[in-house]
């Protein structure tokens, strides 16, 4: 089985409504992906479907419970690591995927542009799974 970082920005591609799975998530779902994240990749996640304010109360909790469900192995990034990412320019919301996929040797995956220019040394876009 493959391990890799799943940030905010590609776990939300698993949520978008109305499609069908995409190639990680039907990985993830046959037991083939392993995936790791830092502990706060849950609040992360409803914190940005709020902002979009398309997603519904019921709707919120919903995904908490599959967010719960789902079972990644969470894990808090070394400090470090964090500050090494923070002075290359990411976010404080962004080092901490950057920084557990360093100090793991695994590929990040993410849907965010910037994550992929400013982590490029870890950080693979989602799409290409």
């Amino acid at each position: 089985m493959r391990r890799a970082v799943l940030d905010p920005s590609a776990l939300l591609t698993w949520f978008d409504r109305g499609d069908a799975p995409g190639p990680t998530r039907l990985e993830y779902e046959q037991g083939l992906l392993g995936v790791v994240a830092p502990r706060e990749l849950a609040t992360h996640v409803l914190g940005a479907l709020t902002t979009t304010g398309e997603w519904q109360p019921d709707q919120l909790v919903r995904i908490a419970a599959e967010l719960d469900r789902l079972g990644f192995e969470l894990r808090d990034p070394p400090l470090d690591e964090v500050a090494g990412w923070l002075a290359r320019g990411l976010s404080t919301s962004q080092a901490p995927y950057a920084a557990l996929a360093s100090s793991l040797d695994l590929p990040l995956m993410t849907a965010d542009p910037e994550m992929l220019f400013r982590a490029a040394a870890v950080a693979r876009s989602a799409a290409d799974g």
